[in-house]
């Protein structure tokens, strides 16, 4: 049997035999459950085989599988249990606050995480998200001593799960072995696959310059679409906060004009900012600057404070469109929501 996806997947262009990660790095793989039976297993046996190993597991699912999975955890050390519908609510602080942080938190030691990011519940504007999320984690954490696991429902997620599976998971788990996925794309390949042109905003939509002279205004107009809209009070002020990031970034690292735009639609308060410039780094927002540095927290800040986050460039403009669900959200405000580091758990266990 193959635990934690030993072994060598295929590479990132064509499928062979040369794993895309270094030794003692990433091990990334995925596996599909038929029904609560087979969820159980995957998890009992994933953080058996941690334990077995002396590594730190996270259990990290959606609200409703904690009462699955917790009569397996409770008589076992060295393990925590998380809920992703709280902590990967924006699938894009998943690799920052809980992957990496775990990493972090153990120097020296390989940690491993089992965890459900994209789950039949969760709203389709999330699926790209989720797709984005899992090239990331191949291309932010290659070198990290991190065994990850995803679980997917293979009967009521979306057609064509399965093939963004296999491109975004070196290796696939099929009767508790690990084999390499053939499908397997670099996550750059991925990522220029997923970004698409964003929607156009609606008519009508709050149009406003970014100047430096004009922030208070820019704050003050989105806030008063929003509080239209109905936005709870407390995400009417992240939402001032994610604003002022991007028009700061847009008036720091731009080459020219840039407008701020705010819209409600679909049960979304929508804000973008777009302008000359060309943001290149896919980590930027997912992974922290080096500590000591006094730049890059910015964007990182705005994936933590909404629900969903899109960058799209093209033509030499920069486009950050971020959402938020309308009306209150359905978990904490992410401004105050823990991470792994920050007892984001219902539950944890000495390690």
């Amino acid at each position: 049997m193959v635990n934690g996806a030993g072994g060598r997947p295929g590479s990132g262009a064509t499928g062979g035999d040369r794993s895309p990660f270094p030794e003692g790095g990433l091990r990334h793989d995925a596996l599909f459950y038929a029904d609560d039976r087979d969820y159980r297993a995957a998890v009992q046996e994933f953080v058996e085989a941690g334990r077995a190993a002396g590594e730190p597991v996270l259990v990290a699912v959606p609200t409703d599988r904690l009462r699955l999975v917790r009569p397996l955890l409770d008589p076992l050390d060295g393990v925590e249990l998380a809920d992703m519908a709280v902590i990967g609510r924006n699938p894009a602080t998943i690799v920052a606050a809980t992957l990496r942080s775990l990493v972090h938190r153990f120097p020296g030691r390989r940690v491993r995480v089992v965890g459900e990011s994209l789950w039949p519940a969760r709203r389709p504007a999330a699926y790209r998200h989720c797709v984005e999320h899992e090239a990331i984690i191949n291309l932010g954490l290659a070198d990290q001593p991190l065994t990850a696991r995803c679980l997917f429902d293979r009967s009521r997620l979306p057609a064509g799960t399965l093939g963004d599976v296999a491109r975004t998971h070196p290796w696939l788990v099929s009767g508790g072995v690990a084999r390499p996925s053939v499908d397997y794309r670099s996550p750059m390949a991925v990522l220029r696959r997923l970004a698409r042109p964003l929607p156009p905003p609606p008519g009508g939509t709050l149009t406003e310059p970014v100047r430096p002279d004009g922030l208070a205004t820019l704050r003050a107009a989105v806030a008063a679409v929003a509080e239209a809209a109905g936005l709870a009070a407390e995400r009417v002020d992240d939402l001032r906060i994610a604003v002022t990031e991007l028009a700061s970034n847009a008036l720091s690292h731009g080459t020219g004009p840039a407008v701020a735009r705010c819209w409600a639609a679909a049960g979304e308060l929508v804000c973008e900012v777009s302008g000359p410039g060309e943001l290149a780094d896919p980590l930027a927002g997912r992974i922290p600057p080096p500590v000591g540095s006094v730049r890059g927290r910015g964007l990182l800040l705005v994936h933590r404070l909404c629900d969903l986050v899109d960058v799209h460039v093209a033509a030499g403009v920069t486009t950050v469109r971020l959402r938020l669900e309308l009306p209150a959200a359905r978990v904490p405000a992410p401004r105050s929501a823990p991470d792994a580091a920050q007892g984001g758990f219902v539950r944890r266990a000495p390690l």
